[in-house]
């Protein structure tokens, strides 16, 4: 198992750090495509049961629920499961709602710092910073 965590560490935090970084320094070419996505079921469709997919292996691969870096990959697998159960059972009027709420620059701002802190995090962890 630690083979694994270090791996989906290293691999999600350096996800993390890329993705922080271009929603930061993007985030106003960003907000037309968000809003573009937002418009579009079969791309919201897809996206959720990839997302699905990609919680569940997370989830089911890696059941550590520890407070320190391997209990952030775990909790990273079931949000990724919330949220593509949430795009597929809110209807898709919710859905485009939802979008519009959140795809605003402060929201690329804040949540692009949140992913480059935490990509910092996992990533010192699996690369055996401390």
């Amino acid at each position: 198992m630690d083979e694994l965590s270090i791996f989906l560490a290293q691999l999600l935090g350096l996800y993390f750090i890329f993705a922080g970084i271009i929603f930061m320094v993007r985030r106003k070419s960003l907000i037309p495509a968000v809003a573009e996505f937002g418009h579009n079921q079969a791309l919201v469709l897809t996206l959720a049961l990839v997302e699905l997919v990609a919680g569940l292996a997370i989830v089911i691969a890696h059941p550590i629920l520890a407070p320190d870096w391997r209990g952030v990959i775990t909790l990273f697998g079931w949000w990724m499961m919330v949220e593509s159960v949430i795009y597929l059972f809110l209807p898709f009027a919710g859905m485009r709602k939802l979008v519009r709420m959140f795809n605003h620059s402060r929201w690329y701002i804040t949540g692009g710092f949140v992913s480059l802190v935490l990509g910092l995090y996992l990533a010192g962890a699996g690369f055996g910073y401390f």
